[in-house]
């Protein structure tokens, strides 16, 4: 049948409406005798008739046959409880009669009516709450969202809203809960990342299932994001409060239900009474013998103040019960979504963040959505625990002797503070140390153990990011990378000062200059006596080695070159060869005369772990003092057998005092270390080769509320720059030598800067002077001496022949 049964209501509205009434229909076979209105309880008058019809409903003409019998009494309009396609074919009935119409189903699916026709529409349309979910995707810029639902919630209804996130360029994956079995699968086959979004689409009883299933996964961490279609105050007696409490949760509801304890359709009943109650009363204000009229469907006449009172309904809202919702200009209910977030304390509170409708759309209170996400301190005190690891933080006490710390990374923090409206109160750490966890993970030494315990808000320092401080406590995004550096004391260097003029080349490059020297004589020499156009001067060795030898020194002149054109040649190339290599000696010599070269005795981890000079420093409780303690074998093992006698070290300054003795190498931060030298460029030096790298950063409690943002935040100060200015405050590009080296000129060299080019002089002199002696006695006793003896050989061997 095309309607079973309907009951016709007549509803004399009492002195507001006078001689009015308003009809209402039930169709029985969409709505049970239960889900229908108690009209004694629902109607907000006691002029009640009723009017029961037991109607064939299988035609549709003898059924609006029955309302035209309602033509004797000026009938406002009437209400229809029924499907939507039979409201569809009372609204065509309702235009022709151009009466009001208030059509309400219970169907999910979208019922599209036409704007012409005077239809207003009570409908539980999904299209409003898809509405509402679509927006809070959007809002967060979520670009997958997994979604899951049971039968309560109509195959269309889901299929439009995941058309409608990928018309968003959302990704949407889906679940149906087909029994309570499935709930444990869909959430163990979510997709998981960053950020996992999950919108539910349940019945009271299977989303409070889940809930309490997700908690048994601890899927309430702040990586979950939660958007819930339920009443906020049917979780109110939920059993496991600190799931919600400590997780991101969203409530999306038409916050209807729990205003009564009667039925939804005794809602939506008594507000549309009164809202054609008040728009009849809007009618008489403006004239006061305003008539809806009488119609006549026999002539098909219709009433003459039917469409008025239309256009009045259309601007009255529903008040009353419902709550401040109204029509659309098609007709449409335009109820509105209501939001709530679950928000952080002892009992489970939700509060309102955000409403939607077809009229205002998606209205945020404070851009905020997730009470549970920190957006800042509210001019709260901090307590931010530190230890002095200069230039990082630098210790330092006020006028009442209480401590204050600055440095790069309170410049940085102090963004932090201004950005997030927090004061804060600096401690030292209780032991002098960073600390770690301790072997058991139940507690932590120095600062991370502080925080760890709550006993300080978060630490500021150097804090190497390691997975074992990871167990314990929470780390912000690093702030910069780091390895880890080796300082030692300079090498005492006046051994070499005298001789420094030889520094520009290596021995292995003087070595290559003279047998360059001697390798182009004798080719010269070969060349020489080969060719037909050479002098016999030109041909001995020792000429060509020492012609080459001036050469270098540009001592040349005269008939001292080749005559031969293939000697000139050979000669022209080794001109080129030795003012390229006495350019570069020059320039290299300025700089080792003006400013020492640094020599590093330990240039990395290998050499300090072998070298008998220098024993290993780091300071103790750091990440370091950890690594090495650690160690099971290798590198990392012979550096722990060499700390076993190593003394206690606090702090830094510590650590460099040691090193000043010249017994030690202390290893920390580069940074660290660089800024130390550039202070004090004299007395130390860094190794040439760092170890162990990883990222620098502040540390939190676990699970703090306000990492996320804090996280964003230092992204956003390395992208800005802000970081790499704080950097360059610190470590400025030219260092305190060069500023002092900057005010010397090159006359500026002392004596023994130039010794060794004396030294060299005299001893080439002496050998000068012992070559003039060695000439004389050879030229004044050897000589004649062996030219006597050859005389007398002769003299012998010709008296022999004579006889």
């Amino acid at each position: 049948m095309f309607f079973e049964i309907f009951v016709i209501l007549v509803l004399k509205t009492g002195v507001s409406l006078g001689k009015y009434n308003v009809g209402v229909l039930y169709d029985l076979s969409e709505w049970s005798l239960q889900d229908l209105p108690n009209i004694n309880v629902s109607v907000p008058t006691n002029n009640v008739t009723p009017y029961q019809y037991y109607l064939d409903g299988s035609d549709v003409f003898n059924i609006t046959r029955k309302v035209c019998d309602l033509s004797g009494t000026e009938i406002l309009g009437f209400i229809t409880f029924t499907s939507c396609n039979k409201g569809l074919i009372l609204s065509n009935h309702a235009s022709s009669l151009n009466l009001p119409h208030v059509l309400v189903t219970k169907e999910e699916k979208p019922c599209i009516l036409s704007s012409s026709q005077p239809t207003l529409s009570i409908l539980t349309d999904c299209r409003l709450l898809n509405g509402a979910f679509l927006s809070i995707a959007s809002h967060k810029n979520w670009k997958a969202v997994n979604i899951i639902y049971d039968d309560s919630y109509d195959e269309y209804c889901i299929q439009y809203l995941v058309d409608q996130f990928s018309s968003a360029a959302i990704f949407s994956t889906t679940f149906l809960l087909s029994n309570d079995s499935d709930i444990e699968a869909s959430l163990s086959s979510t997709e998981r990342g960053k950020e996992t979004v999950i919108f539910t689409a349940l019945n009271v009883n299977k989303t409070i299932d889940t809930i309490l299933k997700a908690s048994s996964f601890e899927m309430f961490s702040r990586q979950y994001f939660w958007v819930f279609s339920i009443d906020p105050n049917l979780l109110w007696d939920i059993h496991e409060p600190d799931a919600l409490q400590n997780g991101n949760v969203l409530t999306v509801s038409r916050n209807i239900a729990h205003k009564m304890d009667s039925s939804l359709s005794d809602i939506i009943l008594s507000d549309v009474i009164m809202a054609y109650r008040h728009s009849l009363q809007l009618m008489l204000s403006y004239n006061s013998s305003y008539s809806i009229g009488t119609y006549d469907c026999d002539s098909n006449r219709p009433t003459p103040g039917g469409s008025q009172l239309h256009q009045s309904l259309l601007q009255t809202s529903l008040q009353e019960i419902l709550g401040t919702s109204s029509w659309t200009s098609a007709g449409s209910w335009d109820n509105t979504i209501y939001i709530h977030s679950c928000q952080a304390g002892q009992n489970v509170t939700f509060s309102e963040v955000a409403t939607y409708n077809y009229l205002d759309g998606f209205r945020v209170q404070d851009d905020r959505l997730f009470k549970n996400l920190f957006k800042d301190f509210g001019n709260r005190t901090l307590t931010v625990v530190s230890w002095t690891s200069t230039p990082f933080t630098i210790r330092g006490l006020k006028g009442n002797n209480s401590i204050y710390y600055y440095g790069f990374c309170y410049d940085i923090f102090n963004e932090f503070a201004k950005v997030f409206n927090f004061r804060y109160v600096t401690i030292d750490s209780v032991d002098g140390t960073y600390g770690g966890p301790t072997a058991n993970g139940t507690n932590g030494t120095g600062m991370v153990g502080m925080v760890m315990r709550g006993e300080a808000d978060i630490g500021v320092g150097p804090f190497t990011v390691t997975a074992s401080r990871e167990t314990v406590i929470d780390f912000l995004t690093p702030f910069q990378e780091e390895g880890v550096g080796i300082i030692m004391k300079t090498v005492d260097q006046k051994a070499d000062q005298m001789f420094r003029m030889f520094l520009p080349f290596q021995s292995t490059s003087w070595i290559a200059t003279g047998m360059s020297i001697v390798v182009t004589g004798f080719i010269l020499s070969i060349v020489s006596r080969l060719s037909p156009y050479t002098r016999d001067a030109d041909k001995p060795i020792h000429q060509n080695v020492w012609l080459a030898f001036g050469a270098f020194f540009g001592q040349m002149g005269g008939d001292s070159t080749p005559t031969s054109a293939s000697g000139k040649v050979v000669l022209g190339i080794w001109w080129m060869c030795t003012i390229l290599i006495l350019e570069l000696y020059t320039a290299n010599l300025a700089a080792y005369l003006t400013i020492p070269p640094a020599k590093s005795p330990i240039k990395n981890l290998e050499q300090l772990a072998a070298s008998s000079d220098y024993k290993p420093l780091v300071k103790t409780g750091s990440n370091l003092d950890f690594l090495f303690k650690r160690a099971k074998g290798g590198l990392y093992k012979q550096i722990r057998e060499k700390m076993e006698d190593m003394p206690v070290i606090k702090t830094t300054e510590a650590g460099y005092d040691l090193v000043k003795t010249g017994k030690y190498a202390y290893m920390t931060d580069v940074s660290q270390l660089t800024y130390k030298v550039l202070k004090d460029c004299q007395s130390m030096l860094v190794a040439e080769e760092t170890f162990n790298k990883a990222g620098l950063s502040f540390i939190i409690r676990e699970d703090a509320e306000f990492k996320t943002a804090f996280n964003l935040h230092m992204i956003t100060m390395i992208e800005a720059g802000l970081i790499a200015k704080f950097r360059s405050k610190w470590w400025p590009l030219g260092s305190e030598c060069d500023a002092l080296s900057s005010k010397k000129s090159a006359t500026e060299l002392q004596i023994d800067s130039m010794a060794g080019i004396f030294i060299v002089y005299g001893a080439f002199t002496g050998l000068a002077i012992l070559a003039f002696v060695a000439e004389i006695l050879f030229a004044y006793y050897i000589y004649p001496f062996l030219r006597h003896k050859r005389i007398q050989s002769a003299e012998k061997i010709a008296l022999n022949d004579s006889s």
